[in-house]
């Protein structure tokens, strides 16, 4: 990567990505629940009575219009060239507003895209005995956006907090690995950035079907970008050759691959 601003995620992806965490039409598989008992829409306070189920992980991915608006509303901002406002107008409040929401909750918070990605935190609740709740993605889809912005203002100390933070709710979440590792690319913490990233190339088969592709691409071209200032040529030869796999023809990947021929010649 060239820059301190990710390649990953472009901002009419990102769009559309948060159109559709506002629609109440989305795919069964990001909306679904999984429970005895139908859990709470997010936007509701959580349940106090106790039931049978109270020690079970359970999953609601029930997206939040009111703040999927807003999260697009940011998007629009950052489109119009206006970072700062997408992040102190939209992005920060939808974080503090979620953030608000699930702290009273009991157990563990995690935030899924997928149905496929919520049963993954599920089992690891119920591999580690630990009470549990999946909600949708929207505080962590907020966290992404803002942090590629604060990366945009310099400010790669916020960015990489509240990714971490992302990180924590949401462990098998591509696009917060993607924008992670950046952050960390970015500050020259490479070692951190190599984790971060091959973590993504390992979550990215979790992504939703209409991103799934330009994820992987992405984890593979961030992670072959960290081995070249790593100066593991070989490794980012290899991992650039597995990004033009999934997306054949990829422009940035090809320039990467004819500049390490390039390194390569010059130090013959």
């Amino acid at each position: 990567m060239r820059s301190g601003r990710s390649h990953p995620l472009a901002v009419l992806a990102l769009l559309t990505c948060a159109a559709c965490a506002s629609s109440p039409g989305s795919d069964a598989r990001r909306t679904g629940t999984s429970t005895a008992q139908p859990a709470n829409a997010p936007s509701a306070a959580p349940s106090a009575a106790p039931s049978a189920n109270a020690s079970l992980p359970t999953a609601d991915l029930t997206p939040d219009p009111v703040l999927g608006k807003a999260l697009v509303e940011g998007l629009l901002a950052v489109r119009a060239g206006n970072p700062r406002r997408a992040v102190d107008g939209s992005f920060n409040p939808v974080v503090n507003a979620y953030e608000m929401r699930y702290r009273a909750t009991p157990g563990r918070i995690y935030c899924a895209r997928t149905m496929a990605e919520a049963t993954r935190y599920m089992q690891d609740a119920v591999r580690n005995h630990q009470p549990a709740r999946v909600v949708e993605a929207g505080l962590v889809l907020a966290y992404v956006y803002r942090g590629r912005e604060l990366m945009t203002l310099d400010d790669l100390a916020g960015a990489q907090a509240g990714l971490e933070r992302a990180r924590a709710l949401s462990p098998a979440n591509a696009a917060v690995l993607l924008q992670l590792g950046a952050a960390y690319k970015a500050q020259r913490k490479l070692p951190q950035a190599q984790e971060a990233f091959q973590a993504a190339v390992d979550a990215a088969d979790l992504s939703p079907p209409e991103t799934k592709p330009q994820e992987t691409a992405d984890a593979f071209y961030g992670l072959g970008s960290t081995y070249v200032a790593m100066g593991r040529l070989d490794e980012a030869e290899a991992t650039y050759r597995r990004c033009l796999k999934v997306l054949p023809g990829n422009a940035l990947a090809q320039m990467e691959l004819s500049e390490i021929q390039r390194q390569r010649a010059q130090s013959r």
